[in-house]
């Protein structure tokens, strides 16, 4: 079995394909979304260069066994791996999970980080990952953090805005300005042109794909992103956000209604979002839109040994 760090945007593509595949063949718990793939590494964590966190696992043939990405900035990371081989080479998740870790630590002290913690995430349901992370020393968090919730893209309502908002889509790249403005007071977030010119020009992103309500003004007041997994055929929120000078006034509502109708034009049958269940502002939005929880995911901590 071969490792190596992530090598350019082919292998984005790439883990979309093993994403996708893995859904197909055995379901979605344990597993991202393809669209949650260049999130995460090119938005989440965006300050950092991917060949340093992105690490894959290929077999004889080439293809993709398993992935890790490193997040030694939030003291993290998170390990797919292929569920055939967990029956044939049912050792390989532990010492991959051991890699991981050894790979953070090693990152995070030549960051001088001093966090007490790394962290992983599980869905509650990936019983043969939450049976091992207990048997390696990792415990969860007693309250699951975050749920993904689905709905079916059928029955949709059209979007409905006050006078003088509307709809429509990011231009390109000229936009980055007010987007990254937009995505730091939505999220009080640090975003900066620059940092979202990066994003925008990375791989995966489409503008097209990232909707806008602009207020009466021109600013730009809520947004969402959409990610298509045409084999599943299954829309990804991520993410959602209002301006919080706009909140309260049905913008969250009105894009994601938008991104639905515009999923439903691709093919896709249900529409998924993730999200904190206990976050006041979103749990009633998306329940309102239809989105049922189906599945729980957990945060699992382990005390950082500094003597490792």
């Amino acid at each position: 079995m071969k490792h190596r760090a992530y090598d350019g945007p082919q292998d984005v593509a790439r883990l979309q394909a093993f994403a996708a595949g893995q859904i197909r063949a055995y379901g979605r718990v344990g597993l991202m979304h393809p669209g949650d793939i260049p999130h995460r590494i090119f938005n989440a964590l965006r300050r950092d260069d991917p060949d340093r966190l992105v690490h894959l696992w290929e077999d004889s043939a080439g293809d993709i066994v398993a992935w890790t990405l490193l997040d030694p900035d939030g003291a993290g990371f998170d390990l797919q791996i292929c569920s055939a081989v967990r029956d044939i080479e049912p050792d390989l998740e532990r010492k991959l999970i051991v890699w991981s870790e050894e790979e953070l630590l090693e990152l995070m002290t030549s960051r001088e980080s001093v966090a007490p913690d790394i962290e992983t995430e599980a869905f509650v349901d990936d019983v043969p990952r939450t049976t091992l992370l207990a048997r390696m020393g990792w415990v969860a968090r007693e309250v699951e953090a975050i749920g993904l919730s689905r709905r079916v893209l059928t029955g949709v309502p059209s979007p409905e805005l006050p006078p003088g908002y509307r709809l429509r889509r990011v231009h390109g790249i000229e936009e980055a300005g007010s987007v990254s403005e937009l995505h730091s007071a939505a999220f009080g977030s640090s975003w900066t042109p620059d940092l979202y010119r990066r994003v925008m020009e990375s791989p995966g992103y489409e503008a097209d794909r990232e909707i806008v309500v602009e207020a009466p003004d021109g600013t730009l007041a809520a947004f969402c992103i959409i990610w298509p997994d045409e084999l599943n055929r299954i829309g990804l929120f991520e993410p959602v956000a209002v301006h919080p000078g706009h909140r309260r006034r049905g913008l969250g509502r009105a894009v994601m209604r938008a991104g639905m109708q515009v999923m439903t034009g691709w093919g896709m049958e249900w529409a998924e979002v993730m999200y904190e269940f206990a976050n006041p502002g979103a749990d009633p939005l998306y329940r309102g839109e239809g989105f049922e929880p189906l599945w729980k995911v957990t945060l699992y901590r382990k005390p950082v040994s500094r003597g490792s």
